[in-house]
């Protein structure tokens, strides 16, 4: 009996341990082909995921660096200036340069009849690149590679540009060869690495643009497609027809093959703006060693299949939460992005906004000024003087707005051209020099050593960049403290002459941890100065720009109360004038006496350098020392150079220096920076003459010659008489401007007709006799008929002055579509408001010149 149930217990236990064991293999066995199938998902989901985001990245890459191809290929085409036109070997000397600084393997412009002209030739280019007729009509960009014109494995990036005259044709698109081993390392496709991966580039016919390094082993040939074709065992559920199919119909994807003995994950993708495909293979099992690993490392802490089930779910889990994260943050760069467009235009706005208001308070200023001395007509012509040059500049300004293209390109562009800096300095001084006496400072301009006065460069942004400075140098300065501008030159060679200019102030000063970011838009020390001194932070932002544009630099030294200095070195081409060497002095004596130390100096070293004898003194009675001595020594001071406010009593002092020179020839002078002091002191005084600071060699000489009455008298600029008496049509709706216009014309002689819009003037030059008028004035935007209708009306009457009568645009608009659209109306020329009478004079002038040609 006990036999009987211990063999039943026995039993029981087999047939237990017998089920155990078939539900253990059931479970292990399904687990295994469980974790196949989920092992190999996971493989492939990895890769996919894996292999879309590195084949992306490298794409985007890619996109990138073409694009800052074309960035650089547009800076070249808009860098091209008319001495690099003169002739094939100027141009080939340009594009070598720029070949050099941008790294390229090759560059070529090419003509509106296909030709190129490279650093090496030029060439015809229509048979040896493929779609150029596309690129010549500038529809689209180029971008191919192996063209016949360079070597091969050789990227060509082509665009149009703004056509240009050259020889006897235009050139109007630009082409660039980069070898694709160049971008090849810029994007990492033969750098070492840990991946077992490889990226090539291939066309849409599969031959190769980009052939990674690590890939030669394995695919032997030229073409993709091909290899493919004859090497490759696709796995199931893939084959070559549908991998081909999707590459056609431009989509991206994943394939699994075996190449070469080697099992790989394959991933394709189109590149934007090309028609080609980055593809990217990785090892099967550089990715299925690290999933073994990881399910090892699982199974090792599960104890089941429902916890291996459980992670496999989680690693799901993971990476949609992964992808999910990737989409916020890419949504967060698009709104970054869109952010970051609208500060741009915000702080395109602000900068206009400080740029226009800067001239804008000159004009002003002056005509506040002008009012208060109506009855000096020096003065009124002065005030008037700087209203012309605010004016200027205004419309400068105004026109760089309204260049679309300027505008669009983040860029302003430069505009060379000779200049006086003495003259610029001189009305900078002025204008300083009353804010300065306003606020209780003492400000200078110092020239150190000899400067030369006549320069090449863009005087408008050298204007803007000093008055700048000076403006926060003044504002940022207390009363009773120092505002200097020291210009000096640096070096020079055959073509440049680079000029120092510093200005330094004994205002706040600067922390050392804000100097950084003083050159930064909208951003001042900290929120107490916006309060105190107002102002937006652009200045020092606008001035960085301007002296990096025009191929200089600013640097800036500062001492928290103490003050800062504000360095600025810039190169300007030397005048095609040659310096006059001819000296004003003829070894007479001469007497300098200014109490600051630098302009004592300078003008001391002027003066030697036109040939005087020169002895300078700091105070009054140093002077009467050295006058006395000189006339006991024989040798009187012929002429005295005196700084206007060396004296509290400035009459006493000159009759003393007057009686003491024994010297009835004695010829004083008075020297200053601002003209209106100089000449009220001298008429106190009964000084001789004046000169005004800063001083250049022609500022001495036209003194001398005023002094030795040899200076000749300017005629009288010749009044052009071409509108004398001729009948004038005036079509404006604006009273103002008509009322300008009238008077203007008038002046210059011509009977002037209104008309209020383009209707009017139809009617008028109907019902005139034929060739009574002589010259209509058209403004475009009208009521009831704009300019452009009423010019083809006009042009269409059936009478024979309709055709030969001069119509002139009168217009604010000043596009050049706008400006194409005046001239296809059929009028003859197009002149932008703001103008002057010289704009309508030599406007006029020019077309009856065209029509006497004809």
């Amino acid at each position: 009996m006990n036999i009987h149930k211990k063999w039943n217990r026995k039993y029981k236990r087999l047939i237990f341990v017998s089920i155990l064991f078939l539900i253990t293999a059931v479970l292990c066995t399904s687990a295994a082909v469980i974790y196949r199938k989920v092992s190999a998902r996971t493989v492939t989901n990895i890769s996919r995921v894996y292999l879309q985001e590195m084949t992306t990245q490298i794409s985007s890459h890619f996109q990138t660096n073409l694009n800052s191809q074309f960035s650089q290929i547009y800076t070249i085409s808009n860098a091209i200036s008319e001495n690099d036109l003169k002739d094939e070997e100027s141009l080939k000397h340009f594009l070598a340069q720029a070949q050099k600084d941008n790294d390229f393997t090759h560059i070529a412009l090419i003509n509106s009849k296909g030709i190129a002209y490279s650093p090496d030739g030029t060439v015809p280019a229509l048979s040896k690149i493929s779609n150029l007729d596309k690129l010549l009509d500038g529809s689209e960009k180029l971008i191919s590679v192996n063209e016949s014109i360079w070597e091969s494995n050789t990227i060509l990036l082509g665009t149009a540009m703004t056509p240009v005259s050259f020889q006897d044709g235009r050139l109007i698109a630009v082409i660039v060869g980069i070898h694709t081993s160049d971008i090849g390392v810029k994007l990492g496709l033969d750098s070492e690495k840990d991946t077992n991966s490889y990226t090539n580039i291939v066309t849409r016919n599969g031959d190769f643009v980009m052939k990674s390094g690590f890939s030669e082993e394995i695919l032997q040939g030229t073409n993709l497609f091909t290899i493919y074709e004859q090497q490759v065992d696709f796995d199931e559920g893939y084959d070559y027809e549908s991998f081909r199919a999707a590459i056609a119909a431009g989509k991206s994807g994943l394939t699994l093959m075996t190449v070469g003995g080697q099992h790989v994950y394959l991933y394709y993708v189109p590149i934007q703006g090309t028609d080609w495909y980055m593809i990217t293979s990785m090892a099967y099992e550089t990715v299925n060693d690290q999933i073994v690993y990881l399910s090892q490392f699982m199974v090792a802490l599960s104890v089941g299949i429902f916890i291996i089930l459980f992670s496999t779910v989680s690693a799901f889990f993971l990476l949609l939460s992964h992808r999910e994260k990737r989409n916020r943050e890419l949504l967060l760069m698009e709104k970054e992005r869109a952010e970051s467009a609208n500060r741009a235009k915000s702080n395109f706005l602000s900068q206009m906004s400080h740029e226009i208001r800067t001239p804008l308070n000159g004009i002003m200023g002056m005509v506040e000024l002008g009012k208060n001395h109506l009855a000096e007509p020096e003065r009124m012509r002065n005030c008037l003087d700087k209203i012309t040059l605010s004016s200027t500049h205004l419309l400068s300004l105004i026109n760089d707005i309204l260049d679309m293209s300027k505008i669009e390109s983040g860029k302003i562009e430069l505009h060379p051209e000779q200049f006086d800096l003495g003259r610029l300095l001189r009305a900078l001084t002025t204008v300083f020099h009353v804010q300065a006496i306003s606020k209780q400072i003492d400000f200078q301009v110092f020239l150190h050593g000899e400067v030369e006065e006549y320069l090449v460069g863009d005087a408008l942004r050298l204007n803007q960049i000093l008055t700048n400075l000076l403006s926060n140098a003044v504002k940022f300065t207390p009363a009773q403290g120092h505002v200097s501008l020291n210009v000096e030159e640096l070096r020079r060679d055959e073509y440049w002459i680079w000029v120092r200019f510093s200005v330094r102030d004994t205002g706040r000063g600067i922390a050392p941890e804000n100097i950084d970011s003083v050159f930064e838009a909208f951003t001042q020390e900290n929120s107490g100065i916006v309060r105190q001194y107002g102002g937006t932070g652009l200045g020092l932002p606008i001035t960085k720009n301007f002296a990096e544009l025009m191929g200089g630099s600013i640097s800036v030294s500062s001492e928290v109360g103490a003050g800062s200095t504000f360095t600025v070195d810039l190169p300007f081409a030397p005048a095609a004038v040659g310096r006059d060497t001819e000296r004003c002095g003829n070894g007479q004596r001469v007497l300098v006496v200014n109490q600051v130390t630098e302009l004592e100096k300078h003008l001391a070293y002027m003066l030697a350098k036109e040939n005087f004898q020169v002895d300078s003194v700091s105070g009054e009675e140093d002077a009467l020392h050295k006058i006395r001595a000189a006339v006991q020594s024989g040798t009187p001071y012929e002429l005295c150079f005196i700084k206007w406010n060396i004296s509290v009593d400035m009459r006493l002092f000159v009759q003393v220096i007057r009686k003491e020179a024994k010297n009835a020839g004695l010829i004083i002078i008075l020297t200053g920076q601002d003209q209106d002091e100089l000449n009220d002191t001298a008429s106190l005084c009964g000084a001789d003459a004046t000169l005004c600071r800063p001083v250049f060699h022609s500022d001495i000489a036209e003194l001398m010659a005023e002094l030795t009455g040899q200076k000749s008298v300017q005629p009288e600029q010749e009044i052009s008489t071409v509108l004398a008496g001729a009948q004038v049509m005036v079509v404006e709706d604006n009273d103002i401007n008509l009322e300008i216009a009238v008077a203007l014309l008038q002046d210059a002689g011509a009977f002037v007709t209104t008309a209020a819009n383009g209707q009017e003037a139809v009617a008028q030059f109907s019902g005139a006799p034929e060739g009574f008028y002589h010259l209509i004035l058209m403004d475009v935007q009208m009521p009831v008929m704009d300019g452009c209708s009423a010019a083809q009306a006009i042009r269409a009457l059936p009478r024979q002055d309709a055709k030969s009568t001069v119509i002139i645009a009168m217009t604010a608009n000043s596009f050049n579509e706008d400006v194409q659209k005046c001239l296809d109306s059929g009028m003859n020329a197009h002149i932008g408001k703001p103008f002057v009478m010289n704009d309508i004079i030599d406007t006029y002038t020019k077309v009856l010149q065209k029509q006497v040609e004809k």
